[in-house]
């Protein structure tokens, strides 16, 4: 490809946003549009006895106020985990039931956002309130499923007992994680407009296939005749990915006032309006030999969810796939809570079973006396342990390699307190990263002119990682034009279908079917030319006729600019529809996608496994009177394909392992244990790192080749940063202090 691609491409809609040009979901405004604003249960679970909506109804400026009795006049639809559109299986208001706090009970109409908001606070209602509860209860656990293959939610390897009878030395122990939430700075929103019947949404959203499959599932209607809308999507990481309560909601009301209405969630309200991190238990056991090799390997994952859902984030998928050993057993199990439903947040596998995998291997490798990252590369291997087929490709220990060289690992010394600078105490830590390879089925339209202009289209979404400009590279690339000719439009469900964004499936998926789109208009072209009576490929089969950055090109080096063999075609432009099928996927998985749902094939395939790979190395400072924490540097490798953009690819690394400062020692949901409710329900008392916590943050991104994931050989980079930086953070921590702290996030109080 030219060289549009692995380069550092400034963002092509980078003007539109830094000139308040983009156009977000929110931002659209209706004529004669109204506003909507929720009332929510104060009580987690119980049975509304009474809901007075008279005061409401007064205050000026309400048009309408809707509780259970009025509202919805629609059917609810499976929850994503049960295979449906739903971010949850639980649709609040279609009747009197409590199952969390936060859930909404009315929903009010306004001719401004504010008489909304006042309204919905004049709501009074009364409850026969029953017990709930909130934290996780391992005892209370149950197994999510049984199996035996890879792919199971229970697997055993070998013989457990006597991998860890038989071990030199062992580590077993329990790692715990919160409740975490996504608090993104665009606000859930939703707008409806309806046109007879016909129905229009405006809303930030990572799948609007998803969105409009399951709108006009729970309403009878034909996809054809609802309209979904999310050009830009201003930050998601997993809330943004299901049709949630509150937007059927506001098509119900939109619908029963007859007008438009706009809805924008208050900041409290986006705690339990839509999903989050659940909490977790990580229960390990490792045994290895003298020589630092695995004999045993165990880990029991616990998590968290819902009454009425069982939210199934499977990081023993993950973990079992990391090192190599002979007796293997892992297990997901679930812990039912009265919340509503979590679901996926950046990394919703891995970031906390990675917490406690690679602080167990550090454990480990302080017991063997061995340096941590010899007992990985000890543990290294090229296929995968329970599966038993080869990594399509897999970079673990050249990533180390690269991260120790650039972050002086060398100087480390491994007895714990035995660096310092003043008062302050010196730790290194390192963690593994790791995040799979999906892939999914896509669909691009491309039309070409002869002018030099190309558009593309397709139903993909921009969640602020850059995905108009990655698809614009591949196509200038392909075609031989520049970027800035390139033209993608997306974020509509009528548009070709792509999947849903997460999972890092966008740039691998979207972006082979944009490439598939460029060779079919080549392969069209070459026959064309071919058919010409004159001109420098006349007769020559087309089949010998390739494309390459942007010139037609004969067995005997003739040559010919794609832009002037378009432009003597009868129209001046081609057009086709690009396909990406990748021949792992089955129909089913095709025909998930294509319906709004996640299809994916992989990471594990019965030939290969796909996964991208990382290491991250930390120095944590500790200061020795005040236990005040601070990391000054945080350093990372990491191989994931081939990169697309080296400017947009090393800002989601960077931002990845940022969050991962955040959620070592900062982010945090506060719940009332009493009450079952999240406390800190606003970003100003969700902690996250500032500049003050971010120092010296080195990204390095390896060459690597991999030509089984997809023709682009692109794995997915925007989840891998997150994983490892915990973990390195507490093995740090661990070398600074002599303290192994096991919980999240890690606080001062912790060292006292």
């Amino acid at each position: 490809m030219a060289q549009t691609i692995n380069t550092a491409v400034t963002r092509t809609d980078a003007p539109r946003k830094v000139t308040g040009t983009a156009t977000y979901a929110a931002d659209v405004m209706p004529a004669g549009m109204l506003h909507g604003a929720l009332a929510t249960s104060s009580v987690a679970v119980g049975t509304l006895t009474k809901i007075d909506i008279s005061k409401a109804e007064a205050e000026p400026g309400v048009v309408a106020v809707f509780t259970h009795e009025t509202l919805p006049d629609y059917k609810s639809v499976k929850g994503f985990y049960a295979g449906g559109p739903g971010s949850a299986s639980f649709w609040p208001m279609e009747d009197g039931r409590i199952r969390y706090a936060g859930q909404p009970i009315a929903y009010v109409v306004a001719e401004n956002a504010a008489a909304a908001r006042r309204g919905a606070q004049l709501i009074e209602a009364s409850y026969d309130i029953a017990d709930s509860h909130i934290a996780i209860n391992p005892a209370d656990s149950f197994v999510v499923g049984a199996s035996d293959d890879s792919e199971g939610m229970i697997t055993t390897t070998g013989n457990l007992a006597e991998g860890l009878s038989g071990a030199a030395q062992t580590v077993e122990a329990e790692y715990i994680t919160p409740f975490q939430h996504h608090n993104p700075i665009e606000m859930f929103s939703a707008t409806a407009e309806w046109h007879g019947d016909r129905l229009t949404v405006w809303m930030p959203s990572q799948s609007v296939r998803t969105l409009r499959a399951g709108i006009a599932l729970a309403y009878g209607m034909a996809e054809t005749s609802v309209r979904v809308i999310s050009p830009f999507v201003g930050g998601a990481f997993g809330s943004k990915a299901g049709i949630t309560p509150y937007t059927m909601l506001t098509i119900a009301a939109a619908k029963a006032v007859g007008a438009p209405v706009r809805l924008i969630v208050t900041r409290p309200q986006m705690y339990t309006v839509a999903t989050f991190r659940p909490e977790s238990v990580q229960r390990f056991r490792l045994g290895a030999d003298a020589e630092g090799r695995l004999t045993a390997f165990e880990h029991v994952e616990i998590s968290q969810t819902s009454q009425f859902d069982e939210v199934v984030n499977p990081g023993t998928h993950m973990t079992r796939a990391m090192y190599a050993c002979p007796n293997i057993h892992t297990e997901q199990r679930l812990s039912r809570s009265d919340t509503n439903t979590g679901g996926f947040m950046r990394a919703p596998n891995e970031m906390q079973t990675f917490f406690g995998l690679e602080q167990a291997m550090d454990e480990l490798a302080i017991k063997l006396a061995m340096d941590p990252v010899e007992l990985r590369r000890v543990n290294d291997s090229d296929r995968h342990p329970v599966a038993d087929v080869p990594f399509s490709s897999r970079s673990l220990m050249e990533s180390y390699d690269a991260v120790a060289g650039s972050f002086g690992w060398a100087d480390r010394t491994p007895e714990v307190g035995s660096m310092t600078d003043g008062d302050w105490l010196v730790g290194y830590g390192c963690a593994t990263a790791t995040y799979p390879t999906n892939i999914l089925a896509s669909n691009a339209r491309v039309r070409m002119q002869g002018t030099g202009h190309a558009y593309i289209e397709l139903a993909a979404h921009d969640v602020g990682t850059g995905t108009y400009t990655i698809l614009a590279q591949i196509a200038a690339a392909r075609l031989g034009l520049p970027v800035g000719a390139c033209d993608v439009v997306m974020g509509e469900g009528d548009l070709p279908v792509a999947p849903i964004s997460g999972g890092s499936t966008t740039a691998a998926s979207a972006g082979s079917a944009v490439h598939d789109a460029c060779l079919r208009i080549g392969g069209q072209i070459a026959a064309q030319v071919s058919a010409m009576s004159e001109g420098p490929l006349s007769g020559v089969d087309p089949a010998q006729i390739k494309l390459e950055n942007g010139m037609l090109t004969g067995p005997d080096g003739q040559t010919q600019p794609l832009t002037d063999a378009v432009a003597s075609t009868p129209q001046g432009e081609i057009e086709v529809i690009g396909e990406f099928r990748h021949k792992a996927m089955t129909d089913q998985m095709i025909k998930s996608t294509f319906k709004g749902g996640y299809g994916s094939a992989g990471p594990v395939t019965p030939e290969m496994a796909m996964f991208a790979f990382g290491a991250e190395m930390v120095e944590v400072r500790v200061h020795r009177w005040t236990h005040e924490i601070r990391v000054p540097r945080l350093h990372g490798a990491f191989a994931a394909g081939t990169i697309l953009n080296r400017k947009t690819a090393h800002s989601q690394l960077m931002g990845g392992m940022i969050w991962g400062i955040g959620s070592a020692l900062h982010e945090v949901t506060e719940i009332d244990k009493p009450r079952a409710r999240f406390l800190n329900t606003n970003i100003a008392e969700y902690l996250i790192p500032v500049n003050a916590d971010v120092r010296e943050v080195r990204v390095e991104m390896l060459d690597e080749r991999d030509d089984y994931v997809n023709p682009l050989g692109v794995k997915g980079i925007g989840e891998l940063g997150i994983v490892g930086t915990a973990a390195a953070i507490a093995n740090a921590v661990h070398h600074a202090t002599g303290k192994r702290l096991r919980h999240l996030p890690i606080r001062m109080s912790d060292l006292v």
